[in-house]
């Protein structure tokens, strides 16, 4: 399926902010963000897809489009030998409150038993009410007809002594379909979970981000306890 931890997309939040910190790019600049990323457990919506793992990433933006490649590297995934993801959207700021994102996902997997690849397009709606941060997403799998709901939030509370932040996020979702096309397996399942991280910029285009996250589920046969995840990424910025 797909790919982050809750870690992994704080890793990115926090380095976007510091990098809003620092003196901008020209708006009709292409702008590259290399992330490395090691995560104790690969855990994306709720479910356990490997044990220690290596996210390497790269993100391309040009004005209000962007494209990324992102992959999951471990000795023990669930899904294949590695797990390389291609992302490509649109996000439009509305006004100074609201942005809508369009985009999609292709999924790929080396080394399984069949054609397990699949396309997730989504749409989703932002908000930032004095630093608050809202999302509100809809997933659809083509392959395996999985729609997802996911509703998330996030704050910063800046810690002005070691010129940090420490970055908090709450996420819920509901997942409903057919999940692994196998009715031994519950079709429909929440996941909830949280996260805090710490970026510290180490130069004025890179950020090392060290974090926590937990999550569980509503289902025991999606998985039978919760998850904590820790995890530490470098982020470069060109």
């Amino acid at each position: 399926m797909i790919k982050s931890t809750l870690l992994s997309v704080l890793a990115l939040g926090a380095t976007a902010t510091v990098f809003g910190q620092a003196a901008a790019a020209p708006s009709n600049a292409v702008q590259f963000t290399l992330d490395n990323t090691v995560v104790t457990e690969y855990v994306f919506r709720g479910q356990q897809y490997g044990d220690l793992t290596f996210h390497p990433s790269i993100k391309a933006a040009y004005g209000d489009f962007y494209a990324s490649a992102w992959a999951a590297l471990s000795d023990n995934l669930t899904l294949g030998d590695h797990e390389i993801d291609y992302a490509a959207g649109y996000s439009v700021a509305l006004n100074e409150t609201f942005t809508v994102d369009l985009g999609g996902t292709y999924y790929s997997y080396t080394g399984t038993v069949g054609n397990t690849d699949t396309i997730e397009p989504y749409v989703g709606v932002k908000a930032d009410v004095s630093g608050l941060g809202l999302g509100l997403y809809y997933y659809y799998d083509l392959l395996i007809d999985d729609s997802t709901y996911e509703a998330k939030a996030t704050y910063s509370f800046p810690i002005e002594a070691i010129k940090t932040s420490l970055d908090f996020s709450a996420t819920v979702g509901f997942v409903s379909g057919d999940l692994t096309e196998n009715v031994v397996i519950a079709d429909n399942y929440t996941y909830y979970g949280a996260a805090l991280a710490l970026p510290f910029q180490v130069s004025d285009n890179a950020t090392l981000t060290v974090g926590i996250s937990y999550t569980d589920v509503s289902e025991d046969a999606i998985n039978d306890s919760s998850e904590t995840v820790y995890s530490t990424g470098l982020a470069v910025r060109f």
